[in-house]
C-alpha cells in the first residue's frame, strides 16, 4: 500500500512538472506574438511565482486541518479551472490573473505532494525517495514544452491537454486514503514554528532558492546571452537540454550516495564541483562544444540540488514541523525563481568573459555556508 501510494504520488508530480514546462513556454511565446514588450512578457510571467509564494502560508494551514488530498485536490482544481479559462479570455490582465491562479493550485498541488513525500519516508531512504520525487518533476517539466508547439495546429489543444492531464491526476489522487501531518507535542503558532526553522536550519532552506535562481536565470537569460554571443537558437537549446537531461539521469544514484555519506556531505562536494564547473566556464564561453562538455557536468552535479536540499532538511526537522519547513522551502525556491532572471539580466550588460563567473560566486557562497552550518537541536 505504501509503495503504491508513492508510486501514485509520483506520476501526481510528474503532472505537476508537465503543467508547468508547458504552460511557461506556451503563454510566453503567445504574448510575444501579441506583439508586447519584454518586459510585460516577464511580468506577467513573474505572476505564476508570486502566486506560489501568496499560497505557502495559506496552504500550510490548510493542509494541517484538512490533511494531503484534499490539499492536492484543492491545486488539481483551481489549476484546471484557471488553465481552461486561458483560451476564452486571451487577454494580458486576465492571463496575469489566472497565472496567478495557476501558481498558486500547482503550488497546492506540489506542496500537498511533497509534505505527504516527506512526512511518510523513512530517513535512512529520504535521499532515494527525494531522488524519485526530483526525477518525477524533472521529467514532467522537459516534456511539458513539448505540448506548446500544438498551440499551431488548434489554439485549444495544449489548454485542453493539460486540463485532461489535471483531470487524470484527480482521478488518481482519489484512489489513496488521506492523511494528516504528524501533530506537535508542544503547541506552536505558524510564527512560532517559522522562527524555530529559521534559528534551527535556516541555511537548509538556501539550496531551494539557489536552484530555484539556477533554474529560473538559464532559462530566461541565458539565450539572451548566448544569441548576443553568435550562437544559434538550436544550440542555446541544445545546452539546456543537456543541463535538464543530465540532471535527471544522475538524480537517483546521487539520492542512494546521500543516504550512505550523508544529505550535507553530498550537497557540499555537488556544490563546490558547480563552482568549479562554472568558473571553468568562463574559459570556453566561445565554444559551443566546450560549453555542452561542461553543462553536462553541471547538470549532473546541480540538478539534484532542489531534492537533495529537502532532504536534507526533512532529515533534521522534527515531522510534526515538516509542512512549515515544506512552505519556507517552496517560498524560497519561488524568490530565487523571481531575483534570477532579474539579477541575470544585470549580469547580461558584463563582459561575457565573466558572464558564467558570477554563477560560480553564488554557488560558492552557498557552498561556504553549507560547510559553515550546522543544525541546532529543535525541541518541540
Amino acid at each position: 500500500m505504501l509503495r503504491f501510494r508513492f508510486m501514485i504520488l509520483l506520476l501526481i508530480v510528474f503532472i505537476s512538472g508537465l503543467i508547468q514546462g508547458a504552460l511557461i513556454p506556451l503563454l510566453s511565446t503567445l504574448i510575444e506574438r501579441d506583439g508586447a514588450p519584454a518586459w510585460v512578457n516577464g511580468l506577467n510571467a513573474t505572476m505564476l511565482y508570486v502566486g506560489v509564494i501568496v499560497s505557502a502560508p495559506l496552504l500550510e494551514r490548510f493542509v494541517r486541518k484538512y490533511g494531503f488530498r484534499p490539499t492536492i485536490v484543492l491545486g488539481i482544481v483551481l489549476t484546471a479551472v484557471a488553465t481552461f479559462a486561458l483560451p476564452i479570455w486571451p487577454s494580458l490582465l486576465v492571463w496575469a490573473m489566472m497565472r496567478f491562479f495557476i501558481g498558486f493550485g500547482d503550488s497546492a498541488l506540489h506542496y500537498g505532494s511533497q509534505v505527504w513525500v516527506t512526512s511518510a519516508s523513512e530517513k535512512r531512504s529520504l535521499g532515494r525517495a527525494m531522488a524519485y520525487y526530483g526525477m518525477s518533476f524533472s521529467l514532467g517539466f522537459a516534456i511539458g514544452p513539448l505540448i506548446a508547439p500544438l498551440v499551431d495546429l488548434w489554439f485549444w489543444l495544449p489548454f485542453l491537454i493539460i486540463v485532461f492531464f489535471c483531470l487524470a491526476s484527480l482521478m488518481l489522487v482519489f484512489k489513496v486514503e488521506n492523511e494528516f501531518p504528524e501533530v506537535e507535542k508542544v503547541k506552536t503558532d505558524s510564527k512560532g514554528r517559522i522562527r524555530l526553522i529559521l534559528v534551527g536550519a535556516g541555511y537548509t532552506l538556501l539550496p531551494a532558492f539557489t536552484y530555484g535562481f539556477l533554474e529560473a536565470s538559464l532559462n530566461a537569460n541565458f539565450p539572451i546571452f548566448t544569441s548576443r554571443n553568435g550562437m544559434s537558437l538550436t544550440e542555446t537549446s541544445t545546452l539546456i537540454t543537456t543541463f535538464i537531461v543530465m540532471s535527471i539521469v544522475v538524480q537517483l544514484p546521487l539520492g542512494r550516495l546521500a543516504d550512505l555519506y550523508g544529505k550535507k556531505r553530498i550537497l557540499q562536494i555537488v556544490l563546490t564541483f558547480g563552482t568549479l564547473v562554472f568558473a571553468l566556464a568562463n574559459l570556453v564561453v566561445d565554444s559551443y562544444i566546450g560549453l555542452l562538455f561542461l553543462f553536462a557536468l553541471a547538470g549532473a552535479g546541480l540538478g539534484s540540488t532542489y531534492s537533495l536540499g529537502l532532504a536534507h532538511m526533512t532529515e533534521v526537522l522534527p515531522r510534526s514541523l515538516l509542512p512549515t519547513g515544506n512552505m519556507l522551502y517552496s517560498i524560497s525556491f519561488s524568490i530565487g525563481s523571481i531575483s534570477g532572471p532579474m539579477i541575470g539580466a544585470f549580469w547580461l550588460s558584463l563582459p561575457k568573459e565573466i558572464y558564467f563567473f558570477m554563477y560560480a560566486v553564488i554557488l560558492g557562497i552557498l557552498a561556504l555556508r553549507l560547510f559553515t552550518s550546522t543544525a541546532k537541536p529543535i525541541d518541540l
